[in-house]
Parts: structure tokens; sequence; C-alpha cells
């Protein structure tokens, strides 16, 4: 009797001419809320006798598998000759598995092969439904360096993303499900949605911490500016995870950034950053504005008085002169009695003659009375007086340059001088050195004296 006995709970009641006999109605309508949460469900039944109807309801697909023969794995046509099979729900599939719908048959089959069926089959019904409004976020800060500051911050971030398993795009659904129940699921009898979660989570941070980062120092935005920005980077980051999730044949529908920031001691130390090298800045400033200003007041100054720049730091170096002969009242004996000395070859020494002579120059435009008088000028070598017309000095032998004199009062002129120290006359430029007529500008000759210019 035995052999036409059964021990599957759903032949003990249905019996025929030949024994036992079943056919199996494989479907799966979750019953509660922890059924509910399930993406991957196993049927508790396996080795599906031949005739067995398959049901698949909308949002769900069903992956059969038995070892009849190799197939298309998108073989819908119900014929069931197909090693995996991809089914698309809502649909009605008749499956032909090998294995014998009657008892004593399938039990001598069986028989032959250890007790166990001969063609192994199971169904795992996959949930298609779309799972949006899924939160993830850091675990543990993230140290990138700010670009603007070029300083070490900890950045955390958080934000939402959704994701399903494709079912609407069938060139497609059974190649992600096949994916997933390879990659994700294994071999487990159910995949709960909070496992699923977790394991899109931590393919998140295994990539979006690098890549954030990334983005911050490559586009130069800083961690005070990045809130401006969390629309650009989402988008950014999305469309590179992407292709990261569809390896195990996850659909990533939407991924955002919702607060990207830093500990407050991060924030205070740049802030401080800031506002001392504001501060700075407004310093140097000032002190540009204010140099400026006094720079422009000792040029008007000189160009009253008629003298240049190189002529006032000669003034400077007079005066340490003056300091080191140790405090003499007479400065300008002390100046002269210098410009002789280098002249006629005294104990001063040939390195201070320069000191001297540059000191001496300046004691003449600025003394008008020991400048030049009637008597004679200057020499420009060694400060020796040489008489009015000489062309060498007596004392040095230097060549002695044309002396220029004003054209209201005849007194020689300091060379460069924009005022006469006698009379205070300004001195245009376009005047001839040895008339005193105002010349053309560009001339080369005076037209009244025929001097060369």
């Amino acid at each position: 009797m035995a052999l036409f006995q059964s021990e599957n709970p759903k032949e003990k009641h249905n019996k025929g001419i030949l024994g036992a006999f079943a056919v199996d109605v494989i479907k799966w309508e979750p019953e509660s809320d922890q059924e509910a949460g399930l993406i991957v469900h196993k049927f508790q039944y396996e080795d599906f006798p031949n005739g067995s109807y398959l049901i698949v309801a909308p949002s769900q697909m069903a992956v059969f598998t038995n070892n009849v023969s190799a197939g298309s794995s998108s073989d819908d046509d119900g014929s069931g000759q197909a090693q995996v099979s991809v089914f698309n729900g809502p649909c009605k599939i008749k499956l032909e598995t090998g294995d014998s719908r009657f008892a004593p048959f399938r039990n001598i089959s069986h028989s032959l092969t250890g007790g166990e069926s001969a063609f192994h089959s199971t169904v795992y019904f996959v949930n298609t439904t779309y799972m949006n409004e899924l939160s993830w976020g850091t675990q543990a800060p993230v140290v990138v360096m700010d670009p603007e500051e070029e300083i070490n911050i900890h950045v955390r971030a958080f934000g939402l993303f959704g994701v399903h398993i494709e079912q609407t795009d069938t060139g497609i659904s059974a190649v992600q499900a096949r994916k997933f129940l390879q990659k994700v699921v294994g071999t487990r009898a159910d995949y709960t949605r909070n496992e699923l979660i977790s394991f899109m989570r931590a393919k998140i941070l295994e990539y979006v911490p690098d890549m954030l980062a990334k983005s911050m120092v490559d586009e130069g935005i800083g961690i005070l500016k990045i809130s401006t920005h969390l629309s650009d980077f989402s988008e950014k980051i999305y469309n590179k995870l992407i292709d990261h999730f569809d390896e195990f044949g996850l659909t990533l529908d939407n991924f955002s950034f919702h607060n990207i920031n830093a500990p407050d001691e991060d924030l205070r130390a740049i802030n401080e950053m800031k506002i001392q090298r504001k501060r700075e800045q407004l310093e140097a400033e000032g002190n540009a504005r204010k140099m400026d200003i006094e720079s422009a007041a000792r040029a008007r100054m000189r160009e009253r008085e008629g003298y240049t720049y190189q002529q006032e730091k000669s003034f400077g170096v007079m005066e340490a002169a003056a300091a080191n002969e140790g405090g003499s009242a007479n400065f300008l004996g002390a100046g002269m009695g210098l410009g002789m000395g280098v002249g006629v070859g005294s104990a001063v020494g040939a390195g201070f003659g320069n000191l001297a002579q540059s000191t001496i120059g300046s004691v003449n435009m600025a003394q008008p009375q020991t400048a030049a008088t009637s008597e004679g000028v200057r020499c420009p070598e060694c400060g020796e007086l040489v008489p009015n017309g000489a062309k060498f000095c007596m004392a040095c032998g230097a060549k002695m340059e044309k002396q220029e004199v004003c054209p209201a009062c005849g007194e020689p002129i300091v060379k460069g001088a924009k005022f006469c120290l006698n009379c205070g006359r300004r001195l245009a430029p376009g005047v001839c050195p040895n008339c005193g007529k105002e010349v053309t500008p560009g001339a080369k000759f005076c037209l009244e004296c025929g001097t060369k210019l």
C-alpha cells in the first residue's frame, strides 16, 4: 500500500484509481505584517508535480528553478521547460516539472534516486513594491580638508533614498531578479525589508563619504557654503550610485542629502580664522592707505620746496654723518671738512668719500648762500669753490658742467630745481639754460642764443 500512498499532506485526501495524487497551487499571499515585510519568500514546498499552477500576484515576481532542461530565463510560455524561469505578475503558469502527479509513479522514480526527486524544483517570490523615504546617515564623521580654509574638518551627512526591484521593464527584470537572488539573498528562505535597507545603507556609506569629500575638494566648496549645494551634490552622487546598485539587481529611485554639517568646534575654528584674516586685510588696507596719503603729502612738499626724493634721502645721510661726528654744533663745517678731505686725500678715507660728496650736494641745494655765488660754484666731486666759467676743478681736476642761471636774477641755479633759490621764481622746464629765454617744446637748440639743449 505504501506504493500508492504519499507523505505530501496535500495528497492524503486526494486518491484515485492509481492511488494518491496532487496538483499543487503555488502562490504567496502575505497574511500578516511580518510576511508583508518580506522582500523574498521561498515557497514552503519543493519538487512540484507536473501540472502544478504557479500564480503570481501584481507587484510580485516568481523565480522558478528546476532541472528538466535548460531554457530561457524569461520563458513564460507556460511550458515550464527551463532551468530558471522568471515570471512577472500578474500571471498564472502551468508547470511541467518532470515529476509525476500520481504517487505510485513518483514513488517508483524516487526509489531509484535514493528517495529524492530527480527533478528538484523550487519557487522564490520577490516583492517588487517601491520603497521610498528610507533614511541614511554617516555613522562616524568623515575627515575632509576644507578647500577654502585649508584645515581638517569632521563632516557628517544625512539624507534619504528609495529603491525597488525592476518588474515593469521585462527586458531587464529577469536579469535583475536573478542577480538580486544570487548576490544579495543567497540561500536564505526569507529576506526581510529591514535586511535590504541595512544592505543599502552599508553600500551607501561604502561609497558616499569618499565621493562627498572628493566633490568638496574638486569644486572648492567649503563647509560654510555647502548648504547651498545640497541639490547639486545629491544629483551628482545619485548618478554615480546607480551603477553600483545595478550590480546587485537593485534600482535606485532617488538619493538626496538633506543635511551636511560639521561639529560646533570645527565651525568656531573656521569662523575665528575668517575673522582674523579679515582683520589683517583691513589693517593692511588701512596701512597702505595711510602710506599713500603720507607719500602724496611729502611729494607735494618736495614739489613746493624744489627738491627731489633722492635729494631728500641725502639729507638723512648727512644727519647720520653729523651724529657720528660726536654732536658737533657746526654740522655744515663738519660736512665741508669731510668733502675737502676727500678731495685732498686726507685721513678720512676713500670709502667715506662718496658719503661726503652726496651729503655736500644736498647741503649745496638746501643752503643757497654756499651753493652758487658770484665768486664761483662748488665742484660736484670735491665741493671746492671753482670760479665761474672754469671748465675744470682746480682741486681735483673734475670736469665742471655748464651752470644754469635764473632767467630773472641771473644767479646760478641748482640742477633739477623747480624754483630759483635766490629770487624764488618758478623755473619752467622749457627755458634755455644759457640765456633764460623760453624755448619751443621738443627743440634741440635755443632760438635766441643757439645753445644746444
